[in-house]
């Protein structure tokens, strides 16, 4: 069983779905948990919001596409979206059962805005997947190999940023023996306070530990 990891990072379509719309403007996406096609061609979607709740959800009213949105009041942005999906939104759901290809989700935005998504399935029902994506959509190929369930485990539990930033830490040798750079280092280089660095390495090395450790 095979994995393909891509890179969604431009789609050329003036009439883009109204939740991918939204996410270019003031609707910050952070996951998308699911997402499908109904019967009578709209779709639903659990989206992950990050930034100012309140804008985002009074612009996602406010989008004619956007046929109801319910927020959880038990998880900070997570909104339930029933859209109008486009001819582009309807063909690239409905790629997935047409090659019965599965996606690991959730879908996640990066830091660019662009959206990553892993298939898992036959490798040749992912590849039909890659050929049949239709023009418009400028896909990146950033990951492909045989698939094992706990390839996210430890990477779930953080943030798209939070991996970012842990990743910007390692590679600059902040958890070398003996230490490399300083969180002053790590801040100048994201153009954040040392304090903020601090406080999120803290949080995401907390998160990994009592993973790791129970």
């Amino acid at each position: 069983m095979k994995y393909i990891t891509v890179v969604i990072s431009k789609i050329d379509d003036e009439n883009c779905s109204s939740g991918e719309d939204a996410t270019d403007s003031v609707v910050e996406g952070e996951a998308i948990h699911y997402i499908t096609l109904l019967d009578d061609g709209t779709g639903v979607a659990l989206y992950q919001l990050r930034g100012d709740l309140e804008e985002s959800a009074k612009a996602l009213e406010e989008d004619p596409e956007v046929l109801s949105i319910e927020r959880s009041e038990a998880a900070d942005g997570l909104v339930y979206l029933h859209f109008q999906a486009d001819a582009l939104m309807t063909e690239l759901l409905s790629l997935f059962r047409r090659h019965e290809v599965v996606v690991d989700w959730p879908m996640e935005y990066t830091t660019r805005g662009a959206l990553r998504i892993t298939w898992i399935g036959d490798d040749e029902k992912i590849r039909e997947v890659i050929r049949e994506i239709p023009e418009g959509v400028q896909v990146t190929l950033e990951g492909i190999g045989e698939y094992h369930s706990d390839m996210r485990q430890l990477a779930s539990l953080l943030t798209e940023r939070q991996r970012e930033l842990l990743k910007l830490a390692i590679d600059l040798g902040y958890y070398d023996v003996p230490r490399q750079v300083g969180l002053r280092e790590i801040a100048d280089e994201i153009d954040l306070s040392v304090a903020t660095v601090g406080e999120h390495l803290q949080k995401i090395e907390a998160r990994i530990l009592s993973q790791a450790v129970l």
